[in-house]
């Protein structure tokens, strides 16, 4: 397991994957990303909704060769005898303590802890790591493994494979959008070649200029011996709008497209800017300045100028007032 992080640039790749139907599509990335997570225990996928976040439901499940789907039951009548967690095979275990992260290691994990000696049902396990690709639409993809051993992950690395869950997530919004109605076409080397979009993306030119050319380094093979420095440069969103994915034409000819693929926001309020809202909505979701910034594909010191902006029309005075402030619109609104 991460004994070759530079496959991660595989699932980056692997998660925009937009000609696969949702099936082929879990198979797929589960299938890239097995060599990287697997422990000796094998690796498991799947997707669920969690629009209403105290019934999460799993829709689509899957399992790599070295997992064997016949640990799961005791699994679950042990969940069930001891009362720990809702023992249902369509809930995602342990949701209420991982379903803010977008990347974690099971024991390092206070709500977790009564469940790990469940894990010894899973071929031996005494813990597991996932990433967690959840947006505010309420749809999540998971994948992880079970680990023979609680030897703790570096911080580096949760951080690396946040950025992963990160990228899923944004993969996931375009996967389930409609057509878009605003893109534009630009050449490896940043220059606009057609552009559907307009107003909208002649404002954001420069800055798509320079997301082009900072995607087009992080994909090459000098970047694969640097994936920390090459996730840094590949953003899932570029100021918190477009998404850049890579394309080729029926000649071979490659080019770069940017779709538009804002984050959808949990509430609404009229004296709240859009950006303002995203980056609440974010924060809702139990997510870091850090991993906020990088999400939203914005400067950290923008994410805290955001914040600070909306918790003062909020009339909160700290981070935590003004997200519980907003969770009091979201729950408003439901």
């Amino acid at each position: 397991m991460f004994t070759d992080v530079s496959r991660i640039l595989d699932c980056l790749a692997a998660g925009y994957r937009l000609e696969l139907d949702d099936d082929a599509y879990l198979r797929s990335l589960l299938d890239v990303a097995t060599p990287l997570f697997d422990a000796g225990l094998g690796v498991i996928g799947y997707t669920y909704d969690a629009k209403d976040l105290g019934e999460p439901k799993i829709d689509r499940f899957i399992w790599s060769e070295r997992f064997d789907p016949n640990w799961l039951p005791p699994f679950y009548e042990s969940l069930a005898k001891s009362k720990t967690d809702v023992a249902d095979p369509t809930h995602p275990t342990g949701f209420a303590a991982w379903g803010t992260l977008t990347c974690g290691q099971a024991s390092q994990l206070e709500g977790m802890r009564d469940i790990l000696p469940h894990f010894a049902h899973i071929g031996g396990s005494v813990d597991s790591f996932a990433v967690n690709a959840l947006d505010a639409s309420g749809r999540g993809l998971w994948l992880g493994a079970p680990l023979p051993t609680t030897d703790r992950i570096p911080s580096s690395t949760i951080a690396l494979f946040g950025r992963l869950a990160a990228h899923l997530t944004s993969a996931g919004r375009i996967r389930r959008a409609a057509k878009p109605t605003r893109a534009a076409v630009l050449s490896p080397r940043g220059k606009l070649l057609d552009a559907s979009g307009g107003d909208a993306v002649a404002e954001a030119r420069d800055q798509l200029r320079d997301a082009t050319l900072a995607f087009d380094e992080a994909r090459s093979k000098k970047m694969r011996r640097n994936p920390n420095g090459a996730t840094q440069q590949w953003r899932p969103l570029v100021e918190s709008r477009w998404s850049l994915l890579d394309e080729f034409d029926t000649d071979g000819k490659r080019f770069v497209v940017a779709l538009e693929n804002a984050p959808p926001t949990r509430a609404r309020r009229t004296d709240l800017s859009e950006r303002e809202l995203q980056v609440l909505t974010q924060a809702h979701l139990g997510h870091s300045n850090k991993e906020i910034a990088y999400e939203l594909g914005l400067a950290a010191s923008t994410v805290r100028v955001l914040l600070h902006r909306a918790a003062r029309k909020l009339k909160a005075t700290t981070r935590e007032q003004a997200i519980a402030r907003f969770d009091a619109l979201v729950r408003g609104a439901k």
